[in-house]
């Protein structure tokens, strides 16, 4: 199975015909082929002004990604899939694909991660999944109202102890 990440467009490559180049101070000079390009219609909460992103990988193996602002490239955010860092999380897939108007199985889910100054108390906003049309490439910020889920909710340790690094 093929996850978000991969479906969401992870590039680094050459410019190309339908390509952008972005510059970052963060990630330096990047082209994004614009298929991979994800659209924000309503923006994000609390920057309701940017509407384009692109998930690029953080490192191989790691379960952590950037999405990174093509309207404003010092912008970005850590982001996971939250079945990597959560136990029993459901993804409000059903919600998802009627706003997105496409079938749950189209649906990708990231959670942004909020990594303090230690490491070990990382946590990830399960009230405000970020949901993608995998086909379309649009994308929403959801805010669901489930009392279970928690907008700083403290991502589970590997087995020996330690957080995922991101």
């Amino acid at each position: 199975m093929t996850s978000a990440a991969e479906h969401a467009g992870e590039s680094r490559g050459p410019a190309s015909a339908g390509s952008l180049r972005i510059s970052s101070r963060r990630f330096g000079t990047i082209d994004v082929l614009s298929d991979q390009v994800l659209h924000f219609s309503h923006g994000l909460i609390g920057f309701p002004g940017v509407r384009r992103f692109v998930v690029l990988e953080h490192r191989p193996g790691s379960p952590f990604k950037w999405m990174l602002c093509l309207d404003d490239p010092d912008l970005a955010f850590a982001v996971a899939e939250p079945a990597d860092l959560v136990r029993d999380y459901h993804p409000p897939l059903e919600l998802a694909a009627r706003l997105l108007s496409t079938d749950p199985a189209d649906i990708g889910v990231f959670v942004i991660v909020t990594i303090p100054s230690d490491p070990l108390s990382m946590t990830v906003n399960l009230m405000a999944p970020i949901v993608v049309d995998l086909h379309s490439r649009e994308a929403r910020q959801l805010v669901l109202e489930d009392g279970r889920l928690g907008v700083a909710h403290r991502v589970i340790c590997r087995p020996g102890g330690g957080a995922p690094a991101p």
